[in-house]
Order: structure tokens, then sequence, then C-alpha cells
């Protein structure tokens, strides 16, 4: 069995009018759920997808260049050498624009595929379910807070994110207080203030806020300085109990490992596309386990997204969360609508799927109909 071809697929999916206005980038309004894919086919009619793109900037000739080589027309039990692959030096991050070439999701895909087993057995299978939160992503007004967590409350969900991005620290504030009084403790609580983009929050200002949201209770506060940051940081998490999460903007590994050793955080949230794919992940969550702390996967996207961060949560000890896009203004129906069926969340937890690879197919005629580039590269 020979890999014959790569697709990259880009497009976007529309959004449902008033659109999407996310908290982290004030006075941006977006129309549509964008999504990259990539393709890789085989000659005997199996293929692989995963998100994430094989344009690679100022390197695309690099890039191009180390996938002839390494993949197109290569036998699958050369090109299925995942480690070495990733770890070929065209790979390292100093020639990187960005983020990494994204080709290690869909050769797990294949793999999967090839082999009968799901992704996130072949790397481990430490668990079959997961506790879903509902990642919000709007600064609504209380009230549409309070509606929405109440309806993420019906739809299956014991736990929810809210947003701290407004310029009054007391606005934030009134938001989840008014979810705690309307939910109890039926529902947990997240905090993300997002200072890594658009940070406008002092260490006072987050030491405040770390303060107030550890008395509501609150399970996490995310972002409340940027990563950089890390003095600050590690003052802050040594004040509070409250935990100290972040980093999903960092795709180095040992950034991780110092924010760790330095106290910066108190749990880490790695992109699984920024920081490379499955392998790079796995060594993060080692890194963190080594601390006793939790590696969660970071997810605002697509279903796609979702889907395989699920597999990289269930290969691992120590990611007991699922972030899931679902707000209202973003909700599952359009993040799940590139999936050939969409995810479940009962009584607080969702599946990872067990078929072969990522247990879930593509919605191709959505994929096509919505895609802008379609890019093909054959053998």
């Amino acid at each position: 069995m020979k890999i014959t071809a790569i697709t990259r697929i880009e497009g976007g999916i529309p959004i449902p009018a008033p659109h999407f206005w996310p908290a982290w980038w004030p006075g941006l309004e977006m129309p549509e759920m964008p999504y990259s894919i990539v393709v890789v086919e085989t000659d005997a009619g199996l293929c692989g997808f995963g998100p994430g793109s094989i344009a690679a900037g100022p390197t695309a000739a690099l890039a191009l260049t180390l996938l002839r080589e390494r993949v197109l027309g290569q036998d699958v039990e050369r090109a299925l050498d995942i480690g070495a692959l990733v770890n070929d030096p065209r790979q390292l991050p100093q020639l990187r624009h960005g983020r990494p070439l994204s080709i290690e999701l869909p050769l797990w895909d294949l793999l999967g595929k090839i082999s009968g087993q799901p992704v996130s057995r072949l790397l481990g299978g430490y668990r079959d379910r997961v506790t879903a939160y509902c990642s919000t992503g709007s600064l609504l007004a209380p009230e549409h807070h309070v509606e929405q967590a109440l309806d993420a409350y019906d739809r299956g969900y014991r736990a929810i994110k809210l947003r701290l991005h407004r310029r009054s620290l007391d606005e934030d504030l009134a938001v989840v207080e008014a979810v705690r009084q309307a939910l109890g403790d039926a529902l947990e609580i997240m905090a993300d203030a997002n200072q890594q983009q658009n940070p406008f929050w002092s260490r006072a200002h987050a030491l405040r806020a770390a303060r107030a949201l550890q008395e509501l209770g609150v399970v996490w506060l995310e972002e409340p300085l940027p990563m950089y940051e890390v003095d600050g940081l590690a003052a802050l998490a040594a004040a509070v109990d409250i935990p100290i999460a972040g980093a999903e903007n960092e795709y180095r590994l040992p950034a991780y490992s110092t924010l760790l050793e330095r106290h910066a955080l108190d749990l880490v949230q790695p992109d699984l596309v920024g920081c490379g794919g499955l392998l790079e992940f796995r060594k993060i969550a080692a890194v963190a386990e080594t601390h006793q702390t939790w590696a969660l996967p970071h997810v605002w996207d697509h279903g796609l997204t979702l889907l395989c961060s699920l597999h990289a949560i269930g290969s691992v000890p120590n990611a007991p969360y699922a972030e899931c896009t679902d707000d209202v203004h973003w909700p599952a129906s359009v993040r799940d609508s590139l999936l050939a069926a969409p995810f479940q969340v009962m009584e607080g937890e969702i599946a990872i799927p067990r078929g072969p690879g990522w247990g879930v197919d593509l919605n191709w005629e959505l994929v096509h109909r919505y895609a802008r580039v379609e890019e093909r590269l054959e053998a």
C-alpha cells in the first residue's frame, strides 16, 4: 500500500447572524467557522484526515520537499513511521513560520484505519469517556449568560467556561455570580480572561479577580496574564488557591517545562494542532504529570479539532476535561456540521469514539461545498 496523494482543503461554514464576536478579539466579527483539513490518500482506497494545513508560508518549499521525500509515493510502512517524520530536522521549530506542518494527525487516522483500532487506544487507551465543559466565547449580559448556562445544563453539560474580557472586573464578576446563583453547584464554572490576546489586566487586577473567583468556587482561572509574564503568573499562583491555567498559545515543549517548574501555571492547555500533534501533546502531558497536574487540550474550532482532542485526552492519564466549543453564537450544530455524526453530551460526559482511526467520518458534501481551496499533491 502506497501514499498516492495529499490534499489541503480550506473553507468556512457560515455562522448565522448576528455572527460570532469573540471576547478575546474585541470588535472582530466572524461570519463563518473557518476550517483547514489535510487528507492523505492511499492506492488501497483508505484515507486519513486531520485538522491543520500543509501551507507553510516562507518555508513552503521545504515543507513540500519533506512531504515528497517522506510521504508521497512511499509505502505506508515508511510513511507511518510518524515519530521519525515529525522529528525530521525540517520540522524543527526554528524553521517553522508559525505552526508546524500538519501531517501527523491524518497519518494517525490512517494508521488507526489500517489497524482497525481507535487512535486513543493505539496511544494508550486510558479512558473512553471524559467530562465535557461547554466553552462559551461571547460577552453577554448576565441574564443571557444564565439562559445559556441553563440551556447547556439541559443539553447534558455539568461544566461551563465563561469569558472575562470586559473593561470592568465588576461586570465580569456579575456574570459569574449570576450563573452561580442560578445553577448553584449543579454546574462547574471555569473562567477565561484571555489575557494572552489583547491583554489589559494588571497584576493587581488579576489578583483581585482570582480572589473573587476563588470565593465563587470557580474551578480554574485561565490566562489572567500573558503567558510570558512568568514572574507575575508565579506570584499570582502563589497568592491564591484557585488553579491558574494557560499556555494555549505556547508551542514549544521546553517552555511548558519552564512554566511548570517556575510554578507559573497549575495546569497547561496545549493546542493540539499548534504544538505539532499527538506525539508532542503527549510529551507535554508527561511533563505536566511529573508536576502532578493536568494537560488539557485547547479547543476553539470545528468538530474535527474536538474529535482529535478527544483521542489525545483518551491517550493520557492526566486530562480529565474536554473543552467543547459551544456558544450561543457558535453553537454545537455549527461546530459539528463538518462531521458525519454530531457529538452528544450525556450526564456531563462525552464519549471518545471507538471506531478505527478517529472513529467518525467527515461530512464530505459540506466540506467540499464550502471549500475555497482544494490543493492536491500527487505522487
